[in-house]
């Protein structure tokens, strides 16, 4: 009531909330292709090979968000980005015979991630792969993302961009702090070093890599050398990485992982569907 009141003598101003103004298409069947009317755009694009990698592991599929999908294993993630990008190479890392047309399969036999009988594992497996695909990968764009995401705006192109100009991207995490990351998440250990956990925390899609960008490759490949040593929460594995490669890579804003404390923000990008919360509010019927 105070607030009401001081808004309305003058004192305080009134801010309405940002929300998205854009329809979705409800159904993957109704997509069709983007065609881009930029030209200099355009050319930028074909001008570069380009690569979308995968990581799933375990036949089953099991959506930490909490949402659940039928279909095609790689949906909503594969189909919305083939609407942007119809001629890219698309490649999965599975445990499984995942077969799906178009996308290349890089089956892996043996996980180099110890404790197997953890109940994180496979998550663990998963992140890895994340960041081998990566280095994997001889395309000039170079994007792991996670199946359970929506492209909703052709700015997916300004990624590359992006990705071009500082090497190496991955997007914002809500929690913001690595301490507080690892106070509320799952398979989580406590930082032991001086910085306490106030280093920022990332989110691990998408993340992105430009070809014989050296101070990527080398982040990333320490990623995997600590997922080995210290199997755990991928977030802590990069700050760790981080720390011994003196390598950050650029955080993208919250647009390019829209989760369900973000919602209505304007400009999404992508929408992280595998929470309901985000799935409900952008009206996205998988």
């Amino acid at each position: 009531m105070k607030e009401a009141f001081n808004i309305m003598i003058g004192k305080k101003k009134n801010f309405p909330i940002k929300s998205s103004t854009f329809q979705l298409e409800k159904h993957l069947d109704s997509l069709e292709n983007f065609i881009i009317k930029d030209q200099e755009l355009a050319d930028y694009i074909d001008s570069i090979s380009i690569e979308f990698l995968f990581s799933e592991f375990g036949e089953n599929r099991v959506n930490a968000g909490g949402n659940e999908f039928k279909g095609n294993r790689l949906d909503p993630s594969l189909s919305t980005l083939k609407r942007f990008f119809p001629n890219a190479k698309y490649t999965v890392y599975s445990d499984f015979d995942l077969e799906i047309p178009g996308v290349q399969l890089k089956k892996i036999i043996s996980s180099p991630i110890k404790d197997k009988d953890h109940p994180r594992h496979l998550y663990r497996t998963a992140d890895y792969f994340k960041f081998k695909s990566l280095l994997d990968s001889d395309a000039d764009f170079k994007c792991v993302i996670d199946s359970d995401m929506f492209v909703v705006s052709e700015d997916i192109y300004r990624l590359i961009f992006l990705t071009q100009t500082f090497g190496a991207c991955a997007p914002y995490n809500n929690r913001n702090l690595l301490k507080r990351d690892m106070e509320i998440s799952l398979d989580t250990k406590k930082i032991t070093d001086l910085s306490n956990g106030f280093g920022h925390s990332y989110n691990q899609s998408p993340m992105t890599l430009w070809k014989e960008f050296e101070s990527g490759k080398k982040f990333f490949e320490a990623c995997c050398y600590w997922m080995i040593k210290e199997p755990s929460r991928a977030s802590r594995v990069m700050w760790n990485a981080a720390k011994e490669t003196g390598f950050s890579p650029y955080l993208l804003p919250i647009e390019f992982c829209v989760c369900e404390s973000d919602i209505g923000l304007g400009n999404e990008v992508l929408l992280h569907v595998g929470h309901p919360k985000v799935a409900q509010y952008y009206n996205v019927k998988i």
